[in-house]
């Protein structure tokens, strides 16, 4: 069953290049109307939509249409993401969105308020929050040491403050307003105008003070500085701006966030009153509204390598193998206390930080069927609060900004408050009661009550039996065990009655997906596009650019579980670019690596391969690799950024594949005077297949050649 989504009349969507709008929600189904277009129409059931976010050429964003939005994203120049930001302005817009986040924290708990004289009181505190979270990035998990330099950023004055909060409130709290707007000096390009939605957020503006006007009275003052700006553009000789409708505005304001609205108009004591804020943070009502995550030490000691290696070795050989306590990296929902996703890690780091939100904004029960769970793990939604401690990894540029390129909000409450993420550790605690002591090899969180236990002796358990083991507990245990927090309602059951009664986070579009949490890379644009791993990607922005730029490198980013297509950034857009092998399409990074693998072992000294061979061969490569993709060790390998810059130097250099078709830049292809060609697309004619040595001269055509242009 799919659960059905919070989708607002401010979200965009954008289905092979056409923007669409929610115009109605009924009890199984969304109803989008296209807004340039009059009588385009569509309309899909909770399942329908689910695919679709799927799909590579899909874009969904919420709050999209939010009145500020607009100028944020002129203001930031990157779109809607600050990954296409520079390293400097990158860094310190996550710096801003820190300071901003924890200025908000104490203002919700009554500790500061909007007044230069309180602002100062409270910069010190702020300024201490935020370097400690500089210095766990810095010190990247080694011990404190003294007299070791650590670099912080001056604390904002309060005016600067101020304006920062303002700019990110008027947002809708978009990360890109505090985009800082130096990054773009000397650009004298033009900007698009946008004088319409000025006027609609100048009439917001004074709905949003202390006992401001009502709504009606709000459309109003639209009408007079329309009228107003209409006169003045007369006088000028411009077309007046067209006026919106009444309706229009009261959707806008009925849109606008329910507790910043609340703050300008009534105060904080009355908000805080309305919302019911306690000590533990906002309560939630819907599914992936706030998202706890952390990192643990577990409590058994493991044997550091996979089931399928041990299988060979002798006694004495496991016996000598690296043992020790791996972590858990664990996502909780706070509202249906569901698991959203776990990753076993040999250190922190942010690589499975990250790798875990993607982790979250998918279904996994592929996991569950593989590890041989009866119950379904579907849980999962799009990012909304990313709550985490100030872990080096979760306080990283590269985590923050995955999660706000997710469209999520990451929030990191000040150190010694353990009960703000009170959900996450109380799991931690649930794990280490109920299945530790199940486990061989478990260990102690101390000496004293481990004893003289032979935790080491003991170990038996490999990386992915472990994991398979906290997925069943999990699945099948956790999730359908009554829980305290829900008055004896399972986890399971709330999930299904919280995302029917309320809806869930909207999931992400595989755009987004790939973009926030893909692998990121550079590279070179030739005639037949960009190469990654053996394979050419192509789409009409990089003809442009290969024919006119005098910049030869662009931005990538790739999807490792379907290397059919890639993002390209390309002047400050991303566009989707499409292989060239079609064989590519919807296969993984870790199948298409054994295939190659295979084909280079078995044909390294032939000089030539025919067309059927290699295609039969890779298809049944695939089929294997597919097949075994349902043990539970083989679908969760995890690649590791080592690991795939060894594939691209061992594996991957110098593999190119030719296509079926020359679908490329309409230029010659640079080949090189030496190597071989190995054709891998499936011939359409029947050919003999039974003599190599029956070649004839088209051969050379259809094959793969082994050259180093990488």
């Amino acid at each position: 069953m799919t659960s059905r989504m919070r989708i607002t009349s401010l979200d965009r969507l954008v289905v092979a290049g056409r923007e669409y709008c929610l115009t109605e929600v009924s009890e199984t189904s969304y109803a989008f109307e296209a807004p340039n277009a009059f009588g385009v129409r569509q309309v899909y059931t909770f399942e329908e939509f689910a695919q679709l976010l799927r799909r590579s050429d899909v874009e969904f964003e919420p709050l999209y249409h939010l009145p500020g939005r607009q100028d944020a994203r002129e203001g930031a120049g990157t779109l809607d993401l600050i990954s296409g930001l520079p390293e400097r302005p990158r860094s310190e817009t996550v710096w801003r969105h820190a300071i901003v986040t924890a200025f908000l924290e104490l203002e919700r708990r009554g500790e500061v308020k909007r007044v230069p004289s309180s602002i100062r009181e409270a910069l010190p505190k702020l300024e201490a929050h935020v370097n400690e979270m500089a210095k766990a990035t810095q010190r990247s998990w080694r011990s404190p040491r003294a007299g070791r330099w650590n670099a912080y950023r001056s604390p904002p004055c309060e005016r600067s403050l101020r304006t920062w909060l303002r700019r990110y409130e008027m947002s809708g709290c978009s990360i890109l307003a505090l985009v800082p707007r130096t990054h773009r000096s000397g650009n004298r390009d033009a900007r698009y105008c946008a004088a319409s939605l000025r006027i609609l957020g100048a009439a917001i503006g004074t709905y949003l003070i202390r006992n401001g006007p009502n709504k009606s009275e709000t459309y109003k003052k639209y009408k007079e500085l329309l009228s107003q700006e209409n006169d003045r553009r007369s006088e000028d000789g411009l077309p007046p701006l067209p006026e919106m409708a009444q309706r229009k505005i009261e959707r806008t304001l009925k849109g606008l966030d329910p507790y910043s609205t609340k703050v300008h108009r009534r105060g904080v004591d009355e908000a805080r009153h309305e919302f019911v804020l306690y000590e533990t943070g906002i309560d939630v009502s819907y599914p992936m509204e706030r998202i706890e995550v952390d990192e643990w030490k577990i409590d058994v000691i493991s044997i550091f390598s996979q089931l399928g290696l041990l299988n060979d070795l002798s006694d004495e050989e496991l016996a000598g193998l690296e043992r020790g306590r791996r972590w858990l990296y664990l996502a909780i929902d706070c509202a249906t206390r569901c698991v959203l996703g776990m990753r076993i890690a040999r250190a922190p780091n942010p690589r499975d930080a990250v790798e875990l939100l993607a982790d979250i904004t998918r279904d996994k029960s592929d996991l569950a069927e593989a590890a041989g769970c009866m119950s379904r793990w579907h849980h999962h939604g799009g990012l909304a609060a990313v709550v985490t401690d100030l872990g080096a990894a979760f306080v990283s540029d590269e985590f923050r900004a995955a999660v706000l390129d997710a469209h999520g909000n990451p929030e990191t409450p000040p150190g010694g408050l353990p009960w703000l993420r009170s959900r996450v550790e109380r799991i931690f605690g649930t794990i280490s009661s109920a299945l530790m002591p199940l486990l061989s090899g478990r260990t102690s969180s101390n000496p004293i009550l481990r004893g003289d236990y032979p935790a080491e002796q003991l170990a038996a358990l490999s990386d992915d039996v472990l994991m398979e083991l906290l997925t069943i507990y999990i699945v099948d245990i956790y999730h359908n065990m009554p829980h305290e927090g829900l008055d004896g309602e399972t986890p399971n059951n709330c999930w299904n009655r919280l995302s029917s009664e309320k809806g869930v986070v909207p999931a992400l579009s595989q755009q987004t997906r790939c973009l926030a949490f893909g692998l990121k890379d550079k590279r070179r644009v030739s005639g037949r596009g960009v190469r990654k791993f053996g394979i050419d990607y192509v789409c009409p922005a990089l003809r442009d650019f290969h024919l006119h730029s005098h910049e030869q490198d662009v931005a990538i980013r790739v999807d490792l579980r379907d290397l059919g297509w890639i993002m390209v950034r390309v002047d400050r857009t991303w566009h989707v670019a499409r292989a060239l092998q079609k064989c590519a399409e919807g296969v993984s990074f870790d199948t298409w690596s054994a295939a190659v693998r295979s084909l280079r072992q078995k044909h390294h000294d032939e000089a030539v391969l025919h067309e059927r061979t290699v295609f039969e061969a890779l298809r049944r490569i695939i089929a294997i690799n597919e097949r075994e993709a349902t043990r539970f060790g083989t679908i969760l390998a995890a690649q590791t950024p080592e690991s795939l810059e060894r594939a691209h130097d061992q594996l991957f250099l110098g593999l190119s594949i030719t296509p079926d078709r020359d679908d490329v830049l309409d230029l010659p292809t640079d080949d090189s005077l030496h190597g071989r060609i190995v054709r891998l697309d499936e011939p359409e004619r029947e050919e003999p297949t039974n003599d190599l040595d029956d070649r004839d001269t088209d051969t050379a055509k259809r094959a793969w050649r082994f050259d180093d242009d990488e």
